[in-house]
């Protein structure tokens, strides 16, 4: 069994086998899919997350366009509070991603009959998409030398 040393104590960590973790996931959550064909706005979805990858790319091969620093909290007073690292721009297309998959988690354990909430937790994250692309985008042509 694997183990960790914590200040003169030894803590020994379980070991599951792909099968056990398999079998429990299983057993917790069931064989569900995070977007099947009763998954409100299915298109959109999916063009959220290709378009959310796409920016993560967009930016991360563009690096050498920017400024070491980028005002990336222009709604901070003016200064030093508003500038961040280069790298930094990757987050809201980051937090969208996740957002997008947890808003999809708790929609797909949402009963079948309340449609509503599954149409409001799949708009907001199609909207925080939208959102972290304008900020992206925006922050990147203003201050890319492009």
């Amino acid at each position: 069994m694997p183990s960790i040393k914590k200040r003169g104590q030894k803590i020994i960590l379980p070991e599951f086998s792909k099968e056990k973790v398999k079998k429990i996931w299983r057993e917790k959550f069931g064989t569900q899919e995070l977007v099947t064909d009763v998954t409100p706005f299915k298109n959109f979805v999916l063009a959220s997350v290709v378009v959310n990858i796409v920016i993560i790319l967009f930016i991360a091969l563009g690096q050498g366009f920017l400024p070491p620093e980028v005002p990336l909290f222009y709604g901070m007073p003016e200064g030093q509070m508003q500038v961040s690292s280069k790298w930094f721009l990757l987050m809201p297309s980051s937090l969208a991603l996740v957002f997008i998959v947890i808003n999809l988690v708790i929609s797909s354990f949402v009963k079948e009959k309340d449609d509503f909430l599954k149409r409001v937790l799949i708009l907001g994250a199609i909207t925080m998409t939208l959102f972290s692309i304008v900020t992206t985008v925006k922050i990147f042509f203003l201050v890319g030398g492009i």
